[in-house]
């Protein structure tokens, strides 16, 4: 197997790994969000049995119990959705993080690649010399990544490329 199909692997694998890592990351909010959910549902359950239990006991008890009950639900639903949000937030950022370090290790491994791949053109054909055309030196430039190519003259590009 060739050099590049190897790195062609290799950032394949990596943006795969990304893609998988990004997934797990919105499960993990989904699965979050979830759990805020069952977590106000069982709450404002437990809710309505003391309101039942304080209105046996009467009207002043009911009174003070329902609003210790509201506090209590509005604050649970409130740190239910906060911890949601940070869960989604914290993964939606990771995420992110992963793709970045990705296309990084992708661009790396392209640059190096090209590099190698011009590397490997010039033991086959030789060092660029004055006997080469501006268009064959310019193209040799492009190939090993020399900036400003294109502006250079015939002895800049030979320079640049020794």
């Amino acid at each position: 197997m060739s050099f590049f199909q190897n790195l062609s692997k290799m950032v394949s694998r990596a943006d795969k790994k990304a893609d998988q890592l990004a997934d797990s990351a919105r499960d993990l909010a989904a699965d979050a969000a979830k759990r805020a959910g069952k977590l106000a549902d069982d709450a404002s359950r437990e809710v309505s049995k003391r309101a039942a239990q304080a209105k046996r006991e009467g009207t002043k008890v009911v009174k003070k119990a329902t609003k210790t009950v509201k506090a209590v639900s509005k604050d649970v639903k409130g740190k239910a959705t906060a911890a949601a949000k940070t869960a989604e937030t914290r993964a939606n950022k990771a995420a992110k993080t992963i793709a970045t370090e990705a296309k990084v290790v992708s661009k790396t491994v392209t640059s190096s690649a090209a590099r190698a791949a011009a590397g490997v053109k010039d033991a086959l054909i030789g060092a660029p010399d004055a006997s080469w055309s501006v268009a064959q030196l310019r193209a040799a430039a492009k190939t090993r990544g020399i900036t400003g190519y294109s502006s250079m003259s015939k002895p800049q590009l030979l320079k640049a490329l020794r």
